[in-house]
């Protein structure tokens, strides 16, 4: 990720993963506590980046009042799935939602996104969610990928 707010929270949950693999046998229950724990901080990660990303697009290429419009619109999506992001893409131009939606139906990158999501409302709610730390890695590098390709899209400058 080209943006260091968001470097910095993949940072902080690839250390949290490390730290909770590396628990004992005997710990099995502290793992899953701490897998769904990092579930819900990555999709909090999702939805920062969502909103970051096409923020500062409208930053760097509309006047002040449009950017704060589309801002604060986006702040009011919550918890978004690859759906949202492919109608983000849209709104800001057709050809992108395409080339987004190939790029999430390849390598179950949309698959990643949405469990995110769906682990993350069951965490909520205090139901039971499958999660892993082995398959929250997964989903969050797949997640990463499709973020770094919305950011290529926007032909991100960190300098913006």
């Amino acid at each position: 990720m080209k943006l260091q707010v968001l470097s910095s929270q993949i940072q902080r949950l690839h250390w949290l993963i490390s730290q909770a693999s590396e628990l004992n046998a005997d710990q099995l229950e502290l793992q899953a506590h701490l897998a769904r724990y990092i579930c819900v901080l990555s999709a909090g990660f999702l939805e920062n980046a969502h909103i970051d990303v096409y923020s500062r697009y409208a930053r760097a290429c509309s006047t002040p009042a449009v950017a704060d419009y589309v801002e604060s619109t986006l702040r009011r999506v919550q918890n978004p799935k690859a759906k949202r992001f492919e109608e983000t893409a849209k709104a800001f131009n057709k050809a992108w939602e395409e080339d987004l939606a190939t790029f999430l139906n390849s390598d179950g990158r949309r698959d990643a996104i949405d469990a995110i999501m769906s682990n993350r409302h069951l965490i909520a709610h205090g139901k039971d969610s499958g999660i892993t730390l082995a398959r929250l890695k997964e989903y969050l590098s797949k997640s990463i990928a499709v973020l770094e390709f919305i950011e290529n899209q926007c032909n991100f400058n960190p300098q913006n």
